[in-house]
């Protein structure tokens, strides 16, 4: 068995009691970081479990000898934060694993996408979540006039490091765009600027803290000029 299992994006009290349940019971742990996940294992009292790592860097290379060894015993797969397979090579994982017939359960939990959502006021039947942006700013550009185009709400995660230099470009394509910038979310220093592009750059700039943090920006350009 495979637990696909969804663990906070901040606040440790988000976590939910099945989620702890079931890693104290599986064997094996997976973890795309496992410096982040075993802190976060230890803060439950969760100690002595097989870890595996899964990222990236090693995902072609380790997936099948994983999914065999899930034929003897049951494993988790966590992330760093939220719900694997989002933005993180958690779908190859549960792909091959389904494969190989190797059954899958998914326990839920917490998600920065919809919770900067729901704390937008900003409404929606439908969106589009695009992930981390690319690093160069032409690309940056034309995917948001990709995305723009297609009239929905637009989701991203960007850095601490290159969040005002990507507003600048989404304030050059989509002016009067209605943005919402979700810093910290669930965490001490949690956030949100909300306005036009030009007006939450202008609070961010207001103060040095206020770029610190990893954000998730929606962005709804419906029936903008």
């Amino acid at each position: 068995m495979l637990y696909i299992i969804g663990t906070p994006i901040g606040n440790l009290n988000d976590i939910s009691k099945r989620a702890i349940d079931t890693l104290k019971n599986v064997d094996v742990v997976i973890m795309e970081s496992p410096t982040d996940s075993k802190k976060l294992l230890n803060l439950l009292g969760i100690r002595g479990k097989v870890v595996r790592k899964f990222n990236d860097e090693n995902a072609k290379s380790v997936c099948e000898k994983l999914v065999s060894e899930m034929s003897e015993k049951n494993a988790a797969y966590i992330t760093s934060a939220g719900m694997p397979s989002i933005s993180d090579p958690g779908a190859l994982l549960v792909k091959t694993a389904r494969e190989q017939g190797i059954d899958i359960q998914v326990i839920p939990g917490p998600s920065a996408v919809t919770t900067a959502l729901a704390g937008s006021g900003i409404r929606t039947n439908e969106f589009m979540f695009v992930g981390f942006l690319p690093r160069k700013a032409s690309h940056i550009e034309k995917l948001f006039k990709k995305y723009l185009d297609l009239d929905t709400v637009l989701i991203f995660f960007e850095s601490p490091f290159r969040i005002v230099r990507s507003i600048e470009i989404l304030m050059k394509v989509a002016p009067h765009a209605h943005i919402c910038a979700a810093k910290e979310l669930t965490k001490l220093f949690e956030n949100y600027f909300i306005g036009e592009p030009a007006e939450v750059l202008e609070k961010l700039r207001e103060n040095k803290k206020n770029v610190k943090g990893e954000f998730t920006i929606v962005v709804d350009s419906r029936n903008k000029e």
